[in-house]
This record gives C-alpha cells, structure tokens and sequence, in this order.
C-alpha cells in the first residue's frame, strides 16, 4: 500500500497541529493551578506613605517618601499571545510621588 506524499503531509500536519495543541493546553492549565505569587503586604499610612514589613519605604533615588500605589500584572509571552494575560502574576509597585521611581514588591511562596 502506497501513500502518495499530499496525504503524508496532511497527515504529518494534522499530527503537529495536535502536539502543538497539547502543548498550549498543558501551558494553560499549568498557568491556571499555579498558586499565584503573594505580593509583600503594603500598609498604607497617612499622606502616601507606605510601610513593608515593619519599615516605612523610601525612594532609593530621591528619597522621598509619599508614593502612589499600583499592581502590576507581570506578563509572559505565551499568555499574551493566546490572550490570557489574566492567568500571569502581579506585583505591588509604589510610584514615588516626587521623581516617578518604580520600587516592585512581590514575594514567592
């Protein structure tokens, strides 16, 4: 029995398409059981000033201390790419409110 070379290749094809499948499936789902990064508690006290564990944070490049708080979702390509970008981690950052420095807080279980 011969098989002509069109019907190797869409046989060949539809077999990669699958293990490509698979492995978008075992990303995903890996991305979704994964227990997300706990970010390190930022206490807000009066006028922008924050405080991590026990210390009140100041810039590193200016010294000031009132800043503004944000979360930052920390993306990875392939969840970008198949537009899941809501399954990736995120992280408390603090804008320094006198020169715009990012300080990031995140911290891995």
């Amino acid at each position: 029995m011969d098989i002509d070379s069109s019907t190797f290749l869409a046989v060949l094809f539809g077999m990669l398409l699958v293990l490509l499948f698979i492995a978008i499936a075992i990303v995903v789902f890996r991305a979704i059981l994964r227990k997300p990064a706990r970010s390190a508690p930022l206490i807000p006290t009066e006028g922008g000033h924050f405080e991590v564990v026990g210390k009140r944070v100041s810039c590193s490049h200016c010294g000031g201390i009132s800043f503004t708080a944000k979360e930052i979702l920390l993306n990875t390509w392939l969840l970008s790419l198949l537009r899941i970008d809501w399954l990736d981690s995120s992280a408390n950052v603090l804008s320094c409110d006198k020169c715009g420095q990012l300080t990031w807080f995140a911290q891995d279980e």
